[in-house]
């Protein structure tokens, strides 16, 4: 697998073959002919920063092993990750262990070097779904499996919140985070009132009890997903039930490697490693999810970045970037979901051949009749390895 490096991906030169209107792409580019308008986004450009933010540690009666402080020191200089969220289960820890959380991410966060992000799981066990909650200012009581408190009645009593992830979703179990009558496209009381916190689900988890640090662990059963790979199939089924959900990956580590169980990384482009700028990022779900440590993927609809929300004419130009110093992509495919909330789950639309360790791909496709989203996918070597971007909601 890739080595556990990093990539500046601000200092990285791509020949981008741009659309008219395009506006502003993440990477400096090289332009020719007089119809390419790319040009680097220089000061105002984002950044490509790695790191998981769902792992556990012993400390304060959560089930992993080591410290707060064990966790964030491996995960900065043996991982080399940016970030890392600790987010111990809220029903394991105590409200006086939430506060010495709160206060160590605090201690710990350095910016422009490394950011702690404080996390909790909110989890239901065998109810469907464990949840993370980010920066609260308290734990979470909410008791297990109570959806409808959770849903609408403690988040939107803290808007303190700065968002909220799915993580492994169980693809054999129809309660999963509540079940369908708590999408947001649901009809009467039960839907969720809480939609705009959650910008998030978990495509990669895990192992969580793999003790290598060479980052060879493979999923455990439990992370899987419907195909057997992944939780693609998932995505899809939420992004259909109208969630606003961006693409992340995880390890959901329990033991001491921090980082270092998979090549698993969330990629969030953000202006700069900072604590305000990396909440700001995850909330506009400017974020992929990817299988390789260092993999700087881009992705924008008529300019507008993954997780944006747009309206368009009859066609959309579509822009996806991908470069990686260490590893060689297969191919690189565009899913669509064409028909609006409901219908049908997002399906392949386009795909290209690559074979090389970086690739700019741009075209025009038609727009949907009313609405429909899309995102990217990257696929490595034998096709067990994988990046997915978060996706682009567009509207007529």
């Amino acid at each position: 697998m890739p080595r556990a490096s990093r990539l500046v991906a601000g200092t990285v030169l791509l020949a981008v073959a741009a659309i008219v209107g395009c506006g502003p792409l993440p990477f400096a580019a090289t332009v020719s002919g007089p119809d390419e308008t790319a040009t680097a986004l220089g000061a105002t450009g984002y950044k490509a920063f790695f790191g998981i933010q769902h792992t556990h540690v012993a400390e304060n009666g959560d089930d992993g092993q080591g410290t707060l402080a064990e966790a964030y020191a491996y995960a900065q200089n043996k991982a080399k990750l940016d970030f890392l969220g600790i987010s111990s289960h809220s029903h394991m820890i105590t409200d006086a262990g939430y506060a010495k959380m709160k206060l160590a991410a605090q201690q710990v966060t350095q910016p422009g070097e490394f950011v702690a992000l404080l996390a909790q799981e909110w989890s239901s066990i065998s109810k469907g779904g464990h949840i993370n909650i980010f920066e609260a200012n308290e734990r979470c009581p909410v008791p297990n499996g109570d959806w409808a408190t959770f849903y609408t009645n403690w988040l939107p009593a803290h808007p303190e919140v700065a968002w909220a992830q799915f993580n492994h979703p169980h693809p054999t179990n129809k309660l999963e985070f509540g079940g369908e009558a708590f999408s947001p496209v649901a009809p009467g009381p039960a839907a969720v009132s809480a939609l705009s916190t959650f910008s998030a689900m978990a495509l990669l988890n895990g192992p969580g009890k793999y003790e290598g640090d060479d980052m060879r662990g493979q999923p455990d059963e439990w992370d899987r997903g419907a195909n057997g790979l992944n939780y693609e199939e998932e995505y899809k089924e939420f992004l259909n039930r109208g969630w606003r959900i961006g693409a992340v990956g995880d390890q959901d580590n329990h033991v001491k490697n921090w980082g270092l169980a998979s090549p698993t990384r969330t990629g969030v482009w953000a202006t700069s490693l900072t604590k305000t700028n990396l909440i700001a990022a995850f909330k506009a779900r400017r974020t992929y999810a990817t299988f390789d440590p260092n993999l700087a993927f881009w992705f924008s609809l008529d300019g507008k970045p993954m997780g944006s929300e747009i309206k368009t004419g009859k066609e959309i130009a579509v822009a996806i970037q991908a470069k990686d110093p260490d590893t060689v992509f297969t191919r690189i495919e565009l899913y669509g979901d064409t028909d609006g909330m409901g219908g049908r789950p997002a399906s392949l639309i386009k795909k290209v051949a690559v074979g090389k360790k970086s690739a700019t791909w741009s075209f025009k496709i038609p727009a949907p009749t009313e609405e429909g989203y899309y995102f990217a996918k990257l696929v490595y070597g034998d096709g067990t390895a994988w990046a997915w971007t978060s996706p682009i909601w567009v509207s007529r």
